[in-house]
């Protein structure tokens, strides 16, 4: 209902998201209690808003196929795959595995969306598994500690050597910020405690991060992925 009050284009489901120390009895009544509220949302959703349903299961291969097929069944929109994904992309070949269990049972028509994922360097990777859509928090908040992302790897500007660098945050960028700022200034910001450096480094990192996105996109046009 608070889904349908903002007015949202697209929407989720209600469920539960598992911790990745659950058991695999606890899993498999949570995923009870997941699909009988996806039963529910589809009922209440209102026309003007894609209502997506999301794939539960946790790491276990059979709850994960359970859930994607039940889920596939229900006439969603799209499809959310969540969970404790957020955690075993430390694992990368796990993250992987669910993605193998779970897209090839989901209608290829509509849009998959990876849920909490979207780091720079799993981006392509989730995309050759059949992710269309992905979320991420992380351009803002490495920008509100103080981190900002380059072709150069992460760069720390709350560091006391950062206070002499007269480059910008990154040389091949073209952002604002990177027009019109250097790492110098952004660094006394983030040391002084003002939120104007948070803000800065938050849009940059946004940028960064959306400018990979539309690099895979441009692979993608020309048959390259």
């Amino acid at each position: 209902q608070i889904q349908h009050n903002l007015g949202a284009d697209i929407i989720f489901a209600f469920d539960e998201c598992t911790s990745p120390l659950s058991t695999y009895e606890y899993v498999k009544e949570s995923l009870k209690k997941t699909h009988t509220w996806a039963k529910i949302c589809t009922k209440e959703v209102k026309s003007g808003q894609a209502l997506f349903g999301i794939v539960h299961g946790s790491r276990f291969r059979d709850l994960r196929r359970a859930s994607a097929n039940f889920i596939n069944g229900l006439g969603f929109d799209g499809f959310g795959i969540g969970g404790d994904l957020g955690d075993v992309t430390q694992e990368k070949r796990t993250m992987i595995n669910i993605l193998r269990w779970t897209t090839p049972l989901l209608d290829e028509t509509k849009p998959r969306h990876l849920l909490g994922i979207g780091l720079i360097e799993d981006m392509e990777r989730i995309v050759k598994e059949g992710i269309d859509l992905f979320d991420c928090t992380e351009p803002t908040r490495a920008g509100r500690h103080g981190i900002a992302y380059t072709r150069a790897g992460r760069i720390d500007l709350s560091k006391a050597i950062f206070l002499g660098d007269k480059k910008p945050l990154d040389p091949q960028c073209s952002c604002g910020v990177c027009a019109a700022y250097k790492r110098n200034y952004l660094a006394h910001l983030i040391r002084a405690g003002e939120i104007t450096g948070l803000r800065h480094l938050s849009f940059h990192n946004l940028y960064f991060f959306n400018s990979a996105v539309e690099k895979i996109r441009e692979k993608i046009k020309k048959g390259r992925m």
